[in-house]
C-alpha cells in the first residue's frame, strides 16, 4: 500500500469509530418525549436509520449494516413508552438498571444492570423504565437496514395528542396546531387488534437475557486463540458469527438477521488481522483498546469504552488490547449462520505450526486429524 492509502485508512477509522464525545442526542426522535415520564429522554443513531420519527435526526454512519445500532438515554424515573418493533430489538446496558416490560395488559416485567443483554421478541408491545439513581444507557440494535417504523400502543398516542402532538403520514412528529386543514394524522389502533399481539411468559422471557455474570465463555474458538500473543474467548449471545469452534454455545438461536457475540482479549494479546465479508460494529463496553486498520500498511486508534464502531466489509482489521487488564466488546454482524474468516498469512502459518488449522466446515481442528497420511 502507497502512504497515500495508508492516510485513507487512517480518514476512514476517523468516520467510523464514534467516540462518546461524538454522541449527538436526539431529544425529539419520538412521539412520547412530549409526556410527563418521557420528557428530557434522549435517542441516538448511530448506524443506520433506525426507527426515528425525528424528519431532522442525525446519524454517525448511513451506510446499510444489515441492522441498525442506536442508543437511550434516561434519567432516574423517566419511561420509554410501549411500544411495538417488526424486527428484533436487542438491548445492550452500558449503564444504569432498568425495569423493561413487556405486553399492554398486566406485563411481564424484568430487570437488567450493566453488560446485561436483553433479545425482545417481535411483535409485542415492549418499553422500559430507568430505577437507578443515575443517568442510564441502553445500546440497541434494530434488525434490517429498515426495520419498518415503530407501532405505539393506542394509550401513547392518545395522551400524546392531549398534549398537542401527533403523528402525520410518514409517522414523523408534528404538532396539532401547524397541521393544514384536512391533513391526515396516524390514528390509534382498535383494542380488539392490538389484543391479538403474543404474549410470553416470565421465563421465556428470561430465557432471552444474557446476564452480565451468567456469560458462558469458550476458548480457541478462532484460528487465531491457538497461536501465541492472540488470547481471545468468546461468549456467543446471538447466533454463531465470528465463531469457528465445532460447537457455538450460543445463548440465544433464534432468527435475528444478525449475530452478537462478548470477546474478550487477554492484556497484551490482540484478536489477529483478519477480515469478512460483511458489516459488522463494536461496542466499546469497559476499557479501551486499539482498533487497527489495513495489512502491509496500517493505521490505527484508540477506542476509547463507551464508543461505537462500524467495520466495513472486506476491511482488514485487528483489535489490540495493550493494557494490564481484559478488554471485553459486544461485536455484532450482519446476516446469519457462521461467519467466513479470512485470516492473514501470518496467522494462518502461525496456527500450521502450532498444530491447527480449519476443517472443511470451517472450524478449527487438529492439523493432525485434517491432513492425510501417506506411506
Amino acid at each position: 500500500m502507497s502512504a497515500r492509502s495508508s492516510a485513507a485508512l487512517a480518514a476512514e477509522l476517523r468516520r467510523r469509530v464514534i467516540d462518546p464525545s461524538q454522541f449527538v442526542a436526539d431529544a425529539s426522535a419520538f412521539v412520547d418525549v412530549h409526556l410527563p415520564r418521557s420528557a428530557g429522554k434522549t435517542s441516538f443513531s448511530f448506524i443506520g436509520a433506525g426507527v426515528t420519527q425525528n424528519a431532522d435526526a442525525p446519524t454517525n454512519v448511513v451506510e446499510p449494516h444489515g441492522f441498525c445500532v442506536g442508543a437511550a438515554g434516561l434519567e432516574p424515573g423517566m419511561v420509554n413508552n410501549s411500544h411495538l418493533h417488526y424486527t428484533a430489538e436487542v438491548f445492550v446496558c452500558l449503564g444504569g438498571t432498568w425495569r423493561m416490560f413487556v405486553g399492554l395488559d398486566s406485563p411481564q416485567e424484568l430487570n437488567i444492570g450493566p453488560g446485561d443483554v436483553f433479545s425482545v421478541p417481535t411483535w409485542v408491545f415492549r418499553g422500559f423504565e430507568n430505577i437507578g439513581k443515575d443517568h442510564g444507557m441502553l445500546y440497541t440494535f434494530l434488525g434490517g437496514d429498515d426495520p419498518g417504523g415503530i407501532l405505539w400502543s393506542p394509550e401513547v398516542l392518545r395522551a400524546a395528542r392531549e398534549t398537542g402532538y401527533v403523528l402525520d403520514s410518514d409517522e414523523k412528529v408534528r404538532r396539532v396546531d401547524e397541521l393544514s386543514p384536512g391533513e391526515v394524522t396516524l390514528q390509534p389502533l382498535p383494542r380488539e387488534i392490538v389484543a391479538k399481539v403474543e404474549r410470553y411468559s416470565a421465563e421465556e422471557l428470561e430465557a432471552r437475557v444474557v446476564r452480565f455474570a451468567g456469560r458462558r465463555w469458550q476458548s480457541d474458538v478462532l484460528l487465531s486463540s491457538t497461536t501465541a500473543g492472540h488470547r481471545v474467548s468468546t461468549a456467543p449471545i446471538i447466533g454463531i458469527g465470528i465463531n469457528e469452534h465445532r460447537r457455538p454455545d450460543s445463548a440465544i438461536t433464534t432468527p435475528h438477521g444478525f449475530s452478537a457475540q462478548w470477546l474478550r482479549i487477554e492484556p497484551g494479546a490482540s484478536l489477529g488481522s483478519h477480515r469478512i465479508d460483511r458489516q459488522a460494529a463494536v461496542l466499546a463496553m469497559g476499557s479501551r483498546f486499539t482498533l487497527q486498520f489495513g495489512l502491509s500498511e496500517t493505521a490505527e486508534r484508540v477506542v476509547e469504552p463507551g464508543s461505537v464502531v462500524s467495520l466495513p466489509a472486506g476491511q482488514w482489521r485487528d483489535l489490540v488490547n495493550p493494557g494490564s487488564e481484559p478488554v471485553e466488546v459486544v461485536l455484532a454482524v450482519g446476516g446469519e449462520g457462521r461467519v467466513e474468516v479470512q485470516w492473514s498469512s501470518e496467522i494462518v502459518g502461525a496456527a500450521l505450526q502450532a498444530g491447527y488449522t480449519r476443517d472443511p466446515g470451517g472450524t478449527v481442528a487438529p492439523l493432525d486429524m485434517v491432513r492425510r497420511r501417506l506411506g
